[in-house]
C-alpha cells in the first residue's frame, strides 16, 4: 500500500482521512476499540493490541502480511465467510456490520461479543482494502459501574417466558441503545413492526417508554442475557 491520500468511515457522520498509514495506526494504537486494516487481497496490514488480546493470539505473533487462515485465531474455520464478506465490502464500497464473538482468558473462558464494522478503505475513489472497527456490545454497560452492579456472566437464551423469542430479540437490541429504526434493519422487519412489538412489550410489563424498558430489564438482570441466534460459537456473523 502506498502512503497517499486515503480514507475510511468510522460512522455515517465521520470520515477519517490521511496521507500516511502512520497516522491511522497512531490513532488505532491509542484506542480501546478493536481495529484491523487489510489490503485488497485480505491480508492483514495492521491489528492493534486490543485485537490480539481478544483473538488469543500467541504473544509476539505478527499478523502483518498474513491471510486469516494463516493466523492461529478463533476464526480459522470461518475464513470462507470472512473472505467473502471482505470482497463484498470492497466490491460494494459499503460498510457491512459483523457480529464477532470472542472467547478468551485461557482456562477462565470469557465470552465477549463485539459489533465490528467492516468498512472500505478508499484511495482516489478506489477501494484498496478494508478497515475493521469493533466495540463491545453494551451488555456490560456503564450502568453497572455507576450503580456498583457487576454482571456475573453472560447467559445465552431468553431470561424469561414473559417475552417471546422475537420480542426478546427486540429487547436485546434496545438494551444496546439502538433506535427502533436500527432494530428494524438488524432484524429485517419494518419499523412499524418494531414499534408495534415495543408497545406490546410495554403493555406486558406496565411501562410506556424505552428508558423504562431499559430500567426494568436491568433491574431484572435481563441485560446479562443474549439471544442465542445473535451470540453463538460461530464467531463471525455478517449482519447485512
Amino acid at each position: 500500500m502506498n502512503d497517499e491520500s486515503m480514507s475510511f468511515s468510522v460512522n455515517k457522520d465521520l470520515d477519517v482521512r490521511s496521507k500516511s498509514f502512520d497516522a491511522f495506526i497512531s490513532y488505532m494504537e491509542n484506542s480501546n476499540d478493536f481495529w484491523i486494516i487489510k489490503d485488497k487481497e485480505s491480508r492483514f496490514f495492521y491489528a492493534n493490541d486490543v485485537t490480539h488480546y481478544y483473538c488469543n493470539l500467541p504473544k509476539g505473533f505478527n499478523m502483518e502480511g498474513r491471510l486469516d487462515i494463516e493466523c492461529p485465531g478463533p476464526w480459522v474455520e470461518f475464513v470462507d465467510i470472512i473472505q467473502a464478506n471482505d470482497r463484498s465490502v470492497m466490491t460494494s464500497q459499503k460498510t457491512i456490520p459483523v457480529l464477532n464473538t470472542f472467547i478468551y482468558g485461557g482456562r477462565q473462558k470469557i465470552i465477549q461479543p463485539l459489533l465490528v464494522n467492516i468498512t472500505p478503505l478508499m484511495k482516489d475513489g478506489k477501494c484498496i482494502g478494508v478497515v475493521g472497527h469493533g466495540r463491545k456490545l453494551e451488555i456490560y454497560s456503564m450502568y453497572h459501574f455507576e450503580n456498583n452492579k457487576h454482571p456475573d456472566s453472560l447467559t445465552f437464551g431468553s431470561p424469561t417466558d414473559l417475552f417471546t423469542d422475537r420480542e426478546f430479540d427486540i429487547v436485546f437490541f434496545a438494551l444496546q441503545s439502538l433506535s427502533a429504526k436500527d432494530i428494524a434493519k438488524k432484524l429485517g422487519i419494518s419499523y412499524r413492526t418494531v414499534q408495534s412489538r415495543l408497545q406490546f412489550i410495554y403493555q406486558k410489563i406496565g411501562i410506556n417508554s424505552l428508558s423504562q424498558l431499559k430500567e426494568y430489564c436491568r433491574g431484572k438482570g435481563y441485560d446479562n442475557y443474549a439471544p442465542t441466534r445473535f451470540i453463538n460459537p460461530s464467531h463471525y456473523i455478517p449482519l447485512a
